[in-house]
């Protein structure tokens, strides 16, 4: 039997704006968002980070099991480990996985099994997708559903929201 989840009712969000404008108005700011591989080592606090995370944990998901978990790494001594394992497994798809068209599409990126950002950012968030829920009392793991789709979409609010805390 599941555990009872307690019933949260929608508070339904109507802006100031008008439904346009806001659309309009959040599109215009995620519009400058672009994928980064240079990173600031200036330091974040770790609320801010906490904070991030706590966006994407909004996600919706299949029946709601939440299938993620987020790590927040800033030990260097683990980012550099981090880091190593990283560059090993692109190096293996650079070297033997990648189809010539697929490393023919990153050639203009200048991507490469190099990722030095991994030290340099001063967080790491590693997102974990579970394949079974956690253990009730008694050890049992019940299923999830919609795990691959349920992470993707809340890594995007992730993604989401640091950029909204001017992260990248």
């Amino acid at each position: 039997m599941g555990i009872p989840l307690n019933h949260i009712p929608l508070s339904h969000h109507t802006p100031s704006e008008g439904a346009l404008a806001a659309a309009k108005n959040l599109y215009q700011t995620l519009s400058l968002r672009r994928s980064v591989r240079f990173f600031s080592s200036q330091p974040v606090p770790i609320e801010v980070i906490e904070s991030c995370i706590a966006c994407a944990g909004t996600a919706p998901s299949g029946a709601n099991k939440q299938p993620w978990r987020f790590i927040a790494v800033q030990d260097p001594q683990v980012k550099k480990a981090i880091r190593d394992a990283a560059e090993e497994q692109e190096r293996e798809f650079y070297e033997r996985r990648a189809t010539p068209e697929w490393l023919a599409d990153l050639a203009p990126l200048g991507t490469d099994a190099s990722k030095e950002f991994l030290e340099t950012a001063p967080w790491l968030i590693v997102v974990m997708k579970l394949m079974k829920t956690d253990p009730d009392e008694s050890g049992h793991q019940g299923k999830v559903y919609y795990n691959e789709e349920s992470v993707g979409i809340a890594t995007g609010m992730l993604i989401t929201a640091l950029h909204m805390a001017g992260l990248v």
